[in-house]
């Protein structure tokens, strides 16, 4: 098993062990306390992402959304407004990507994100993580 996975704060993950066809739905978290995944101990899990929450934004992009406003990504539940105003709805689609990595973004990347956008909604998609997880998210 690798350690260098390549996930993020608020991936959906399914994790699997070759040994077992046994599959487990639906788990409360009491119900996981004491379970642990030792990575050194030989076992091989696999992990698989089964759901990326605005895989198309990468942390610390700037967006301008479809009400003007100008925001900072920095994780599904970490988003700031440049304005400094309450957005408890956060930014309105679709998203137009100012800056990447402190640079003014490339063609490719600006129609990625645009495209993305084009449909659906900021709480579309927390609603959608919430529906795979059964969790809430708690914002940083």
């Amino acid at each position: 098993m690798t350690h260098d996975v390549g996930f993020r704060v608020g991936d959906v993950l399914s994790v699997a062990c070759p040994f077992t066809e046994t599959r487990v739905e639906g788990l409360a978290w009491d119900y996981l306390t004491g379970y642990d995944i030792h990575p050194d101990d030989g076992i091989p899990f696999t992990f698989d992402l089964l759901f990326r929450p605005f895989a198309f934004l990468r942390p610390g992009d700037e967006v301008a959304d479809a009400a003007g406003r100008a925001w900072r990504f920095d994780g599904p539940w970490d988003w700031h407004a440049f304005d400094g105003a309450a957005a408890p709805e956060g930014p309105e689609w679709p998203l137009t990507l100012l800056t990447r990595a402190g640079a003014p973004c490339v063609p490719e990347a600006a129609a990625a994100v645009a495209g993305a956008t084009t449909t659906g909604s900021h709480q579309e998609t927390l609603r959608h993580w919430t529906r795979l997880t059964d969790a809430t998210p708690t914002p940083p």
